[in-house]
């Protein structure tokens, strides 16, 4: 029960995110489509082994880590929402491109959340994921340097994302 009561809340969390808000109808919208998108999914499959988090992954420790995963995550949308503003100004050169970003294989819940949390902040955009080759491509605006845009997206994955969805 804790575990259903986890991703529904997680599920309207995301999705109040996308929306930017926070009024009491998207919230009561919010939390019908997750009860929805949670007992569908688990009517229709439970997943395989790899879709599991990794034993020893308490549902209280992954629960905890929510409000870091909320925060950083909103973090993450305010930079991307400057260095899309200073590129629009004129402010800062960039230059475009796709970068391979490194992820654990086989982890395809983990992957799709990923995915969600780059693609809300505006400055990027997920181009595919290859949960088979372990691999994330996305479009960012400043490609200038690759290596630096792996690891700001492998530290924000640590910093934010890895206790709730490891």
């Amino acid at each position: 029960m804790k575990g259903i009561v986890a991703r529904v809340a997680t599920l309207t969390s995301v999705y109040l995110l996308a929306l930017t808000s926070l009024k009491p109808g998207d919230i009561v919208v919010g939390v019908v489509l997750a009860s929805l998108i949670v007992g569908l999914g688990g009517r229709f499959g439970r997943g395989d082994a790899h879709s599991m988090p990794p034993p020893g992954t308490s549902a209280l420790r992954r629960l905890a880590g929510l409000p870091a995963l909320l925060f950083f995550t909103a973090i993450d949308m305010c930079r991307g929402s400057w260095q899309v503003a200073a590129c629009c100004l004129g402010l800062r050169p960039m230059a475009p491109g796709v970068v391979s970003i490194p992820i654990e294989p086989n982890r395809p819940n983990s992957a799709a959340v990923w995915a969600i949390r780059v693609g809300l902040a505006p400055d990027s955009v997920v181009v595919d994921v290859d949960d088979k080759k372990g691999e994330l491509l996305l479009h960012v605006l400043d490609a200038s340097d690759p290596d630096a845009v792996r690891r700001a997206q492998i530290n924000s994955y640590r910093r934010a994302q890895q206790s709730v969805f490891p």
